[in-house]
């Protein structure tokens, strides 16, 4: 599974054009099989320098899922919802691993993160 995380705030005064992008933006999701884990507010920073507002947890089945989804013409068309809406933006995509175990093994082959993201 990848996830990917946002984490943003809302630019003050683009509330609707932000709420217009969510409206829209969840049949595009279904088209890719994307299943919406967590979307919500930050109330607490416990640790780091990380202020953003909002945070959501996307799931996606694969890489291929989330790069059609990105290319989708329908989902090109709302983008600026979102970007003119949205600052401090952080999207990453992360590829879980399938136990913690599994990532204990990872790191004590101490192999290096791949910007590709093959990093099993």
């Amino acid at each position: 599974m990848i996830v990917v995380l946002n984490l943003f705030d809302i630019i003050p005064g683009h509330e609707a054009q932000y709420a217009e992008y969510l409206k829209r933006v969840g049949p595009i999701l279904d088209r890719y099989n994307a299943s919406v884990l967590l979307y919500g507010l930050t109330k607490m920073i416990y640790r780091g320098d990380c202020t953003q507002q909002f945070c959501g947890l996307i799931g996606y089945r694969s890489l291929d899922d989330l790069r059609d989804l990105s290319h989708d013409e329908e989902f090109r068309q709302i983008m600026p919802l979102r970007d003119n809406s949205t600052k401090n933006y952080v999207l990453t995509a992360v590829e879980a691993f399938d136990t913690m175990n599994d990532a204990v093994v990872w790191l004590e082959k101490g192999q290096a993160p791949d910007a590709a993201g093959d990093n099993k």
